[in-house]
């Protein structure tokens, strides 16, 4: 790992942000941002004027040029994750997934004011391929009261599918969320691959689901920030070894061709997506940019790596609050599934060399990075890009670290490797910038080993792990990229321990605590 030299960031971070970033401000200025949104040159049609605003929620203030501060607003409340806006109306799409139950609740305790939509497609889609949750997950009603009984807290739930933009029309209208998080994707690279009803499905789901959802932002709630969740695998692995920056190039980023140079700031940075669900995420990349650029929305495109986990404090407060953990070939992310493997007693499979790097963050830190991306409002007519992971680590490695805490719970594995059934390169470089979430006060809390080991605890438990025993003969992959349907043959069962580590190293690129 790469580190840069930091200056540590004072706890209220967001505190010299005015109202040209608070979603409660309306634009009566005569501003124009036709020059690009990437650009942030507002320029006046007639240099007289100045931009003026009116606040939704302290009207007595009259128009006025948008200059007070969170820390002088009083509608701007400390908290740890810096100024939040009190009692923020916050709307979840895909409410009911891995993620979207989990922030959902951690807003909910913060005061903020939940609203959210669900038509149970992960749900659907799990059971479609004969698999579910390992942790028991209850329904959304008995969910919702669950929320209310042990964490005090009241969220606001329409079942709806995203692409229905009549009723989401309504719910907008009646809601008028401040901000907007997008977790209502298909969310599996593999469950597009299958055949081409489930590859059209994902793209249809996941690009028209976006779009629709932009052009009712931009007629109903135009200054709300829209965070969406995008994925690391949208940039692919560059063979060349070219950083993977945040979405877009530096300022100082420079194309030689032919003897001449070209300057790349501000433009946005290749995409190499490894799936037809990646292509889609990169379609929806497009087009929340646009967006930006023709309407002035403002939005965070989160691209974000693995989430392995089980542990916030309010999923784990009971057992009717609990979110979902997957551990079949299409919707179990990799660590989650090899530590199900490993309580199976059976050996951890990774893919091909298991030389694959890849980007990780646990699912605490991830729900955290959110809250701090919803506090710090990009500015109208701005798309930026951050990337959220902790660490990378090859498939291999992975492999090793969750065989050496099982070791803790008394259990001995081994490690396989099967038959890669997708394309990739197996072998590559991997260098990321990850310094805009520290920019925002964020740091790491949730080791690599410290998840793995809540994992093991939950997991391990006799009903969780009677589950995980109905649906184990799921883990091994049977989808290929090549459109074939066969299980991948072993290559190579090995000891844990026993590999010399070789190749490259990921580097990440991030602040020094």
């Amino acid at each position: 790992m790469v580190k840069k030299n930091y200056k540590a960031n004072k706890k209220f971070h967001n505190k010299d942000r005015t109202c040209w970033n608070c979603p409660a401000a309306k634009l009566k200025g005569n501003v124009d941002f036709r020059g690009c949104g990437q650009s942030r040159k507002i320029m006046s049609a007639r240099g007289d004027e100045h931009i003026m605003i009116e606040c939704k929620r302290r009207p007595e203030l009259g128009r006025y040029e948008p200059t007070i501060t969170f820390e002088q607003c009083p509608q701007w409340e400390k908290t740890k994750y810096g100024h939040l806006l009190k009692n923020m109306r916050i709307m979840i799409l895909g409410i009911d997934g891995y993620l979207g139950w989990t922030l959902a609740l951690k807003l909910a305790k913060l005061g903020c004011r939940i609203s959210g939509i669900d038509n149970y497609t992960r749900r659907n889609c799990v059971k479609e391929r004969g698999s579910h949750s390992v942790v028991p997950i209850v329904s959304m009603e008995e969910r919702l009261k669950a929320a209310r009984k042990v964490l005090g807290v009241d969220i606001e739930f329409r079942e709806m599918d995203i692409r229905d933009r009549k009723k989401l029309k309504k719910f907008l209208q009646k809601e008028q969320p401040e901000a907007i998080v997008h977790y209502a994707e298909i969310p599996s690279a593999p469950y597009s691959m299958i055949d081409a009803k489930h590859a059209i499905e994902v793209q249809n789901n996941n690009v028209l689901g976006t779009l629709g959802l932009l052009w009712l932002m931009k007629d109903i709630v135009p200054n709300t920030s829209l965070i969406k969740l995008g994925t690391f695998g949208e940039y692919g692995t560059p063979l060349t070894g070219r950083p993977l920056f945040e979405g877009i190039f530096p300022s100082d980023a420079i194309l030689k061709w032919d003897n001449r140079e070209w300057s790349l700031g501000g433009e946005l940075t290749p995409r190499d997506p490894i799936s037809f669900y990646h292509v889609s995420k990169v379609q929806g990349t497009f087009n929340v940019y646009e967006a930006a650029k023709y309407w002035w929305l403002r939005s965070y495109d989160v691209m974000q790596g693995i989430i392995y986990g089980v542990h916030t404090d309010e999923v784990a407060a009971g057992p009717n609050l609990r979110t979902r953990y997957d551990v079949d070939e299409f919707f179990g992310t990799v660590v989650n599934r090899f530590v199900a493997q490993t309580i199976m007693g059976l050996p951890i499979t990774v893919y091909g060399t298991g030389e694959q790097i890849r980007a990780f963050i646990a699912l605490e830190d991830a729900i955290e990075c959110m809250i701090r991306l919803i506090a710090s409002p990009p500015e109208p007519g701005q798309y930026d890009v951050v990337n959220q992971v902790t660490g990378l680590h090859k498939l291999n490695d992975l492999a090793e670290t969750v065989a050496k805490v099982a070791k803790k719970f008394g259990i001995n594995t081994q490690i396989q490797r099967l038959e890669n059934p997708r394309i990739e390169a197996e072998v590559h470089p991997l260098e990321v910038e990850s310094t805009k979430l520290p920019d925002l006060g964020f740091r790491p809390k949730v080791s690599l080993e410290k998840e793995i080991t809540r994992i093991f605890e939950l997991l391990t438990q006799p009903e969780i792990k009677k589950r995980i025993e109905e649906k184990a003969h799921l883990f091994i992959p049977k989808t290929t990229w090549s459109g074939e349907r066969k299980e991948s043959e072993v290559l190579e069962v090995y000891e844990p321990g026993t590999k010399k580590k070789k190749g490259y190293k990921g580097i990440l690129h991030q602040p020094q605590k």
